[in-house]
């Protein structure tokens, strides 16, 4: 196919393409197995989107690689929930603000200096990361340990600066080009309430604060807004297609009174400001969804990245497919776990595809993909038989 991005858009749009789109995130994957020297035979040699050309796929471009397309300088601020990227349609610009940064073998350590005290930071870094596959380092030290760091945080954020870097996003779009969507960069925490739960603060420790005072999360998170606003406006001034803002929902984590008043709010203000320049919201809905399903309907995001459908989850692909109908767009379906020959047989694993397949018809406002990711052991002929099995949708030829 020569032109993935339009027949995605046109996906997005309710058309009906005349065969189901494969666009498989294999970024992990690819990673590991260069790494380790495993590539299947023929593939060796090749790039990420040669691989994917090979394949005959689209290129998936959701979530970005934050330490191979970039240099350690842009992650320095990640367990603040922050980064720079060349690709990024924004800057943060932390000129004003007063830290110390220690690279060690196996770990970045920030120390930030401020009025009320100092915050100590640290997450895995070096080649263990890099050999891993992962595109994201750890959080080994959060931010918060006490509810005074609150207050230090609040004093960070509010030196902190987003710029709008256009020039950034339409690099990464014409590199991207024709293979797959240049998904514009806004942020994996959905609001300010979700940064603090994702990257500032233990969970479980979170839950306590949240539970014993409120006010001091809430002092916190008003100390986020405007940076998130901030966000949300840089992407106005690009040519994206689509926007990614938010990810990771699930029943238990993000519960339903959690989502429904700190994440509902965020995600249709960002999704009204898209909608209004013209663009289409995706939000990463990895996770399990089956008690956030009737939140999911107060929602008006566009595109569902990444559903993970039963067995990793509770609910399954037609569920899926029935309750977004024409409201949504899924881009998911596959289940990681069944790339796995450990998992299910061949025949299991056949069978499950061809259920998903046929579920998909008239195959408008689905994109299959491997749902969160591509495994690194994931057995290499199964993504075959997935990528040739999508083809056969397109040219009509059994298999």
């Amino acid at each position: 196919m020569d032109d993935y991005r339009s027949r995605m858009i046109e996906v997005i749009r309710g058309e009906k393409p005349g065969g189901l789109l494969f666009v498989p995130r294999l970024d992990i994957w690819y990673n590991r197995n260069k790494t380790r020297g495993s590539l299947p035979p023929g593939y060796e040699n090749l790039s990420f989107p040669d691989i994917a050309s090979k394949l005959g796929v689209g290129h998936h471009s959701v979530i970005p690689d934050f330490i191979r397309s970039a240099p350690i300088e842009d992650i320095y601020h990640r367990a603040l929930g922050f980064y720079n990227n060349p690709e990024f349609p924004y800057t943060v610009d932390f000129q004003k603000v007063d830290y110390e940064v220690h690279v060690s073998e196996n770990e970045l350590k920030v120390i930030y200096h401020t009025p009320k005290g100092d915050i100590t930071t640290r997450c895995n870094y070096g080649t263990s990361l890099f050999d891993s596959g992962s595109t994201i380092p750890d959080i080994t030290e959060y931010a918060v340990k006490s509810g005074d760091d609150y207050y230090r945080l609040a004093d960070i954020f509010s030196k902190i600066k987003i710029h709008p870097a256009p020039e950034k996003y339409r690099a990464y779009y014409d590199r991207i080009g024709a293979t797959g969507i240049a998904v514009a960069f806004m942020s994996l925490a959905c609001g300010p309430m979700q940064h603090i739960m994702r990257d500032v603060r233990k969970y479980d420790e979170f839950c306590y604060d949240l539970y014993d005072n409120p006010s001091l999360l809430e002092m916190c998170a008003e100390s986020l807004s405007d940076l998130y606003d901030q966000i949300i406006d840089s992407v106005l001034y690009t040519n994206a297609d689509v926007v990614l803002f938010g990810a990771n929902y699930d029943e238990t984590i993000t519960y339903k009174p959690f989502f429904e008043q700190y994440i509902i709010p965020w995600l249709n203000k960002a999704s009204d400001k898209v909608h209004s320049a013209g663009k289409y919201l995706l939000t990463h809905t990895d996770g399990e969804n089956k008690g956030l399903l009737s939140s999911f309907e107060g929602c008006r995001f566009d595109i569902a990245d990444s559903i993970c459908p039963a067995p990793m989850t509770k609910v399954s692909f037609r569920e899926y497919r029935e309750f977004f109908d024409k409201r949504v767009t899924i881009w998911g379906g596959i289940p990681s776990v069944i790339l796995l020959k450990s998992s299910c047989s061949d025949r299991e694993f056949r069978d499950f595809v061809q259920t998903v397949i046929k579920g998909s018809q008239p195959y408008d406002h689905i994109i299959l993909s491997i749902a969160d990711t591509t495994p690194p052991d994931a057995d290499f002929d199964r993504i075959k038989y997935l990528a040739d099995e999508c083809t056969r949708t397109w040219t009509g030829k059994k298999s």
